[in-house]
């Protein structure tokens, strides 16, 4: 199904002009949320032990395997504009939240955080659980291995956080680039909630936007790995003397960078591993087109 089809000509039949229609939908990203309440066919697998290719070894870090997290059979997973997932083949998820947290750096954390993808038709089995410390983790309520359960799927619109923000005392003077001076953005927000009532909860959730844990990084965007890779590429291209940025434009500048970052790049998995951390396996779009899931990266956030 083409949601952003679907949006539009809703947005047309209710008289709101197509330009402003199609500035709109540049913000509009629909996610694939999957839990464990039956809702057809199931896409994929939470918890339990993985089946990984015959010959294969459990993806492990220097300090032991990583906790296999879940499985999705891409063929039965929704199709959605902006996520170019494979039409077939099984994508798994590992990732070690408390070790990825404490690395030392984002190049760092990728030891401890995997994604595996399956080819349609390769030969795989069961794996055996492997060899592990007995406590591999603080929290000591979450076992190596976890509950097994199905994963069921519902698509869900997302909107940036910003477009709730209605705060008249933003520092910044120019939010054309964040779609916030949009004279239907109200009328249109409320048609999307119509169209695609939120659901909350997921298990696991495949694109959309990335979750902020809370922190601001400007007056209208949340700290998300988006604002901290552009937050690092703002600082390299002054550092390469390439770019100067007076003090009362980095908050702007910063936005504008991180807009350019989220065009670019996807969260393809996000989840809760524990009630503490947030986990996020992002990927650029030609990246994730072409299959190169090794171009993943793990982005491990502390909550509290």
């Amino acid at each position: 199904m083409d949601y952003q089809q679907q949006f539009h000509r809703a947005a047309i039949e209710r008289g709101i002009p197509e330009d402003e229609v199609s500035r709109f939908a540049e913000f509009l990203r629909f996610a694939i949320r999957t839990d464990g309440r039956p809702n057809g066919v199931p896409v994929g697998r939470s918890g339990g032990l993985p089946l990984l290719p015959v010959g294969l070894e459990w993806p492990s870090s220097e300090y032991g395997p990583l906790p296999f997290i879940a499985s999705f059979d891409c063929a039965a997973l929704p199709k959605v504009d902006g996520l170019a997932l494979p039409a077939d083949g099984s994508l798994l998820l590992f990732l070690h939240h408390e070790w990825a947290y404490d690395a030392f750096s984002i190049v760092d954390e990728q030891e401890f955080a995997r994604i595996v993808y399956v080819p349609a038709g390769t030969d795989t089995a069961i794996a055996e659980e492997p060899d592990h410390d007995e406590e591999m983790f603080c929290d000591m309520t979450l076992d190596f291995v976890g509950r097994e359960y199905d994963l069921f799927a519902t698509v869900n619109a997302e909107l940036p956080s910003w477009f709730e923000d209605d705060d008249e005392g933003s520092q910044s003077d120019d939010l054309e680039h964040l779609a916030r001076n949009l004279a239907h953005r109200r009328e249109l927000s409320a048609l999307v909630g119509e169209l695609w009532p939120e659901s909350k909860g997921a298990a696991v959730c495949l694109g959309g936007y990335s979750m902020g844990v809370g922190e601001l990084c400007t007056d209208n965007m949340y700290a998300t790995p988006e604002t901290r890779m552009a937050e690092d590429i703002l600082a390299a291209r002054e550092k390469a003397g390439e770019l100067v940025v007076p003090p009362d434009e980095r908050n702007l500048c910063l936005e504008e960078e991180a807009l350019r970052v989220m065009r670019e790049w996807v969260p393809l998995a996000q989840f809760v591993p524990d009630e503490v951390y947030h986990a996020r396996f992002l990927i650029r779009h030609d990246d994730l087109a072409a299959g190169r899931f090794d171009k993943a990266l793990s982005f491990t956030a502390f909550t509290e």
